[in-house]
Parts: structure tokens; C-alpha cells; sequence
């Protein structure tokens, strides 16, 4: 997979109007003066190659930190070990005021802030979902860096397992193709395109192609994929 080349990685409110945090997760918050959030930021969707399968993501550790808290109001029902989801931020300017709200699928922070610093703490990961496991990521942090130690990013299982999902994901593109396949087959079936022998023999096959994939793909992130 190529490297995804970080355009910076200390942004600002000057920023803003091509930053977005649809789908980011916020782990960690703490308030002070500052509002500081540990979130994983999506740098990138990426478009499947194959028709029909899931976007994947260039994801990257981030603390984002609004400066000169004020008028703050937080209303978040959440468990107490669920992540919070970002649905989208807003600024709104009246009054010589900035007001900022952080909306959420679990519920809104509301405050007026001077602006904010966004720190990509790490170089970002090539992610099957939008967020970073805690053991890749190296648990949870509010530094204000960007570059952050990570020593788990060259720990031999874990290099494993990434190495094991691109295997299955080269195996989910090639079950997709053959469902392709397979409905192209029965297209040409219902049109007379192709004799009933024929037919019975190539289905016979995509078959048990599918049932192969199907099979190395049982109980991994991609079964239903």
C-alpha cells in the first residue's frame, strides 16, 4: 500500500474550510482553559478499486485543542466506556464571538473558543475502518506533537496481523469479482446468451470459487465484506 504524503501536520483554524471530522472518533477530552481532544482523524477515504466493497481510510492519531474556553456546554449521553463519534464541527461568528459547536452522535459541546491547533501526532495508518485499534495507536494521548513515539508500530504481531488482513482483503476483491462474474452469468442466462450446459458448467464453478474465499474468509473483519 502507498504512503499517504501529509500535506502538514499542524493545522489551524485558518484551516478550517478544508478540514473535516465526519466518522472521527474522540477518546479522551480534557478541559482547562482549553478544550484538548484525542481523536482519531481521517485523512483520507479511498474509494474501493472493485464496485461494492467498503471504503477504507488513511487514519492518523490527532489532539485538537480550542483555545480560551468560554460559555461552554456539554450535553453527551454515552456509556462511560463507549467512544464518542464526530458527526461534524461548526463555527458560527456573531458578536466578535466564535462560536463552535461539536456535534455528535451522542450529543453536542457548544462553547465559543479563540480558534484551534490540530497536532497529527503519527504518520497515518492505512485503516479497513475509520478509526486506529488502542494497541496500534499506542493507547491514548494528548500531546501536543507531531511526532510521537509508537513502539508498536514495529511489534512483530502486530505486522503480522496487518500483513494477514491485506491477504484477505486481496481475497474479499477476488470473491466480489466473482460475484460480479456470477451475476453476469445469470444476466446472459435470462437473455439466451449462453446454452444451458454452458451455463450449469460456469456456474459449477464461480461456485466453488466462492465457496473457497468464503471459506479462508470465515471469522476474519471481512466475512460479510
Amino acid at each position: 500500500m502507498d504512503k499517504y504524503e501529509l500535506e502538514k501536520k499542524i493545522w489551524t483554524d485558518a484551516d478550517f474550510e478544508k478540514m473535516g471530522w465526519h466518522d472521527c472518533r474522540i477518546y479522551k477530552i480534557r478541559l482547562t482553559e482549553k478544550l484538548e481532544l484525542d481523536i482519531d482523524y481521517i485523512l483520507q477515504w479511498n474509494k474501493p478499486d472493485i464496485e461494492g466493497l467498503p471504503f477504507t481510510f488513511w487514519v492518523a492519531p490527532a489532539t485538537l485543542v480550542f483555545k480560551n474556553i468560554n460559555n461552554i456546554q456539554i450535553e453527551i449521553d454515552t456509556a462511560f466506556d463507549e467512544a464518542v463519534e464526530i458527526e461534524d464541527i461548526e463555527l458560527n461568528k456573531s458578536d466578535n464571538k466564535i462560536q463552535w459547536t461539536i456535534i455528535t452522535l451522542q450529543g453536542d459541546i457548544e462553547f465559543t473558543a479563540d480558534g484551534f491547533t490540530q497536532w497529527i501526532r503519527q504518520e497515518p495508518f492505512f485503516q479497513f475502518g475509520q478509526t486506529i485499534s488502542y494497541i496500534e495507536r499506542c493507547g491514548f494521548s494528548l500531546e501536543q506533537t507531531t511526532d510521537q513515539e509508537n513502539p508498536n508500530r514495529i511489534r512483530q504481531d502486530i505486522i503480522e496481523q496487518q500483513k494477514k488482513d491485506f491477504e484477505h482483503y486481496e481475497n474479499v476483491k477476488k470473491r466480489q469479482l466473482k460475484r460480479q462474474e456470477k451475476s453476469d452469468l445469470e444476466e446472459q442466462r435470462e437473455n439466451g446468451k449462453i446454452d444451458l450446459k454452458d451455463y450449469l458448467i460456469k456456474k459449477k464453478e464461480i461456485k466453488e470459487m466462492l465457496d473457497y474465499y468464503d471459506y479462508w474468509l470465515k471469522n476474519t473483519r471481512f466475512e460479510n465484506w
